[in-house]
């Protein structure tokens, strides 16, 4: 009893206490995606990160304008030097690094965005604790968006602006404190000591990188010149050999709890829609309440919804003026599940497994979904491998585009189960017959 009081007061202490800007461990290593609105870059990396040494050694490969490529950077900024190394031949081009060093760092002129729990907090290793930041570029050219964990200062992810691509999205994992093979941080012993020649490089290839504090890949991707071999290893690849796991038990198709409440936000690749919802959802029995608010086309919406599946029925409710419209619900349930047969892309942690708090492990799943009018729509779906939370996923139709839902502050249970009651003033409501409009479904945004 004492030991629950106390974890009960120590919870309060920390929930009460307001997010500062931080700065992340001196020393960092894991891994890192990064893909832009444009579709036209995407790369997985490997990142190690010396804030004490100023180094940072990033091994990437990915696609660039439809093409393969591959490289391995060693940057030295206290020397001023880069070293570009090429292992498979032993060879190694030396250049100068005309960018000083920032560690990785919330700015403290960020303002605080909110936080949230990623995944579910009603379960140990369901959820973690994360803070998201914005601010200005520094030279107000756009905005940045930066979520890191409340403990440990760990990077989850970053949004910024470029003109060239778009919204720009990095998404770290598998990360630890501390530097496995310190050796790395080192020139291997084929580089040279002199400059390569032409190997002056006027444009300063970290300038983005100083902009944004934290998306050292990105600035190294979109700013510098991409060396394209022609024996480059398909990305594919990358999944493949990421896809064997942190753990020897291979992760399974799983459901999600039957009963959920939580919020979630929802983009499109157009910026033509962007929403945040609150839900709760009850599998058994069938039934799903949406409050919904955001921009179409740059028009403000609202919406709320109640899913009675059971029932065949749908309510689209507007309390200001104590309204309902009561319409037939056509579609089947779908439970929130991982479907049997999606393909295993990979298991990693979100944040850093380097201590309690500091990360989450999830499972990413892959497949397809055969739509209506005979159309198929791509999915990527992400859950916590302890709970089969949902954390985020990835929609693609021709239509729309790709669709990003993105899950938190999940709770295992109803947080008011009258929620699922249609209110009085909706007693009266006429049912009204199918217009050829398809209802927004929960699982329609999976």
């Amino acid at each position: 009893m004492r030991l629950l009081v106390g974890l009960m007061c120590l919870l309060a202490g920390c929930l009460a206490q307001k997010p500062h800007p931080c700065s992340s461990p001196p020393l960092l290593s894991g891994a890192l995606t990064v893909s832009t609105q444009n579709e036209k870059l995407w790369l997985y990396g490997q990142y190690l990160y010396d804030a004490l040494g100023q180094r940072i050694r990033l091994k990437e490969l990915g696609t660039s304008q439809n093409k393969s490529f591959t490289a391995d950077v060693l940057f030295l900024f206290r020397e001023g030097t880069m070293y570009e190394i090429f292992k498979n031949n032993r060879t190694c081009n030396k250049r100068p690094l005309k960018a000083d060093f920032h560690p990785m760092a919330i700015p403290k002129d960020a303002s605080l965005l909110g936080q949230a729990v990623l995944g579910s907090s009603s379960g140990p290793g369901e959820g973690l604790l994360v803070n998201t930041w914005t601010g200005d570029l520094p030279d107000k050219t756009g905005k940045y968006m930066s979520t890191v964990t409340e403990f440990g200062c760990i990077p989850v992810s970053t949004m910024s602006h470029t003109d060239q691509y778009g919204w720009v999205v990095t998404s770290y994992f598998n990360n630890i404190i501390g530097i496995s093979d310190p050796s790395e941080l080192n020139p291997p012993d084929f580089c040279p000591d002199e400059v390569t020649k032409g190997g002056e490089e006027p444009a300063n290839i970290f300038s983005f990188f100083s902009k944004l504090y934290w998306q050292m890949i990105i600035c190294f991707s979109v700013q510098r010149k991409v060396y394209l071999p022609s024996d480059s290893m398909k990305v594919l690849v990358v999944f493949v050999c990421l896809s064997v796991g942190c753990l020897a038990q291979r992760p399974q198709q799983c459901k999600s709890p039957p009963l959920l409440t939580g919020s979630f936000s929802v983009s499109t690749q157009s910026e033509k829609l962007m929403a945040f919802a609150k839900y709760s959802y009850d599998a058994l029995g069938k039934r799903i309440h949406l409050r919904e608010f955001g921009t179409f086309k740059n028009q403000t919406f609202h919406f709320d919804a109640l899913l009675l599946y059971n029932l065949g029925v749908m309510y689209k409710i507007n309390y200001r003026n104590r309204t309902c419209c009561k319409k037939t619900l056509s579609v089947d349930f779908h439970p929130l599940a991982i479907p049997k047969d999606a393909s295993l892309l990979g298991q990693v942690i979100l944040g850093s497994s380097s201590a309690p708090g500091q990360g989450v492990l999830v499972n990413t799943w892959a497949g397809e979904l055969h739509m209506k009018k005979g159309t198929t729509a791509k999915y990527m779906s992400t859950v916590t491998e302890f709970g089969c939370v949902p954390v985020s996923t990835l929609f693609h139709t021709d239509k729309s585009g790709w669709v990003v839902t993105s899950f938190f502050n999940n709770v295992i249970g109803l947080v008011d189960p009258q929620q699922f009651i249609p209110p009085s003033f909706c007693e009266d409501a006429q049912l009204k017959e199918e217009d050829g409009e398809e209802p927004v479904t929960f699982f329609g945004l999976f």
